[in-house]
């Protein structure tokens, strides 16, 4: 009953965000900050590291974009959505899995471990699978990317809002989730969790409502998080 609520005050009291200074506007800009500083203090991050996007796989598209280059070597677990898989088909990337075995911990964590020492250009890995369940060891893989230095970004659609999720304490590049699953809120959202340096690179580029003089899309986040 909430989100109705709230989407219901929304429509009436709300403009774009960012749009100019007037009160619809400015209303807008506040609710949108308020949202992001409560996903910061849920996942234990900074507000400024909270992008606000449509969907997880609008999230999972912005963050494979933003690590891995076409062609590049990248490392998935055998659990993956489409969301992960086709970006990266798209991109032409060298995909290997690693860890087939369903709720074989050891199984998935040996694989990553073979292909993270043969180098790798990004991990993507699920934390938990949409279709059997399985809980993947995302805490020991996030360690083993971070151990060899390779950028890493994790798909918490199914775990966001039922299971500890934590962005400090994972160390990840990115992390993508829907708005409408545990988090409880409305269809058509979502969030993504960008770590500390990274660069969000827009998939479309458009109106802004300010800097109409510049050719180039401003940035997603600010250049220095």
């Amino acid at each position: 009953p909430g989100v109705y609520r709230a989407v219901e005050r929304a429509m009436y009291t709300c403009a774009n965000p960012g749009r100019g200074g007037y009160p619809a506007a400015m209303e807008a800009s506040e609710t949108v900050y308020a949202c992001r500083e409560a996903a910061a203090e849920l996942f234990h991050c900074r507000p400024e590291q909270v992008a606000l996007t449509t969907s997880c796989t609008h999230g999972l598209n912005i963050a494979i974009r933003s690590v891995v280059k076409p062609g590049g070597r990248v490392i998935v677990s055998g659990f993956e959505h489409n969301a992960v898989t086709r970006p990266l088909h798209a991109l032409g990337a060298d995909i290997r899995v690693a860890g087939r075995r369903l709720f074989d911990w050891e199984d998935t964590l040996s694989r990553f471990g073979r292909e993270l020492k043969q180098g790798a250009d990004a991990a993507v890995f699920t934390h938990v699978s949409n279709v059997f369940g399985y809980i993947l060891p995302v805490e020991q893989l996030a360690e083993m990317c971070r151990k060899w230095r390779v950028p890493f970004i994790i798909d918490a659609a199914q775990s966001a809002g039922a299971l500890p999720v934590d962005l400090q304490a994972l160390g990840a590049d990115f992390i993508a989730m829907p708005g409408h699953k545990g988090l409880l809120g409305p269809m058509g959202t979502g969030v993504l969790y960008v770590g500390a340096g990274m660069l969000p690179r827009p998939l479309r580029e458009g109106g802004t409502g300010s800097a109409s003089e510049s050719m180039r899309q401003p940035a997603m986040l600010p250049d220095r998080l």
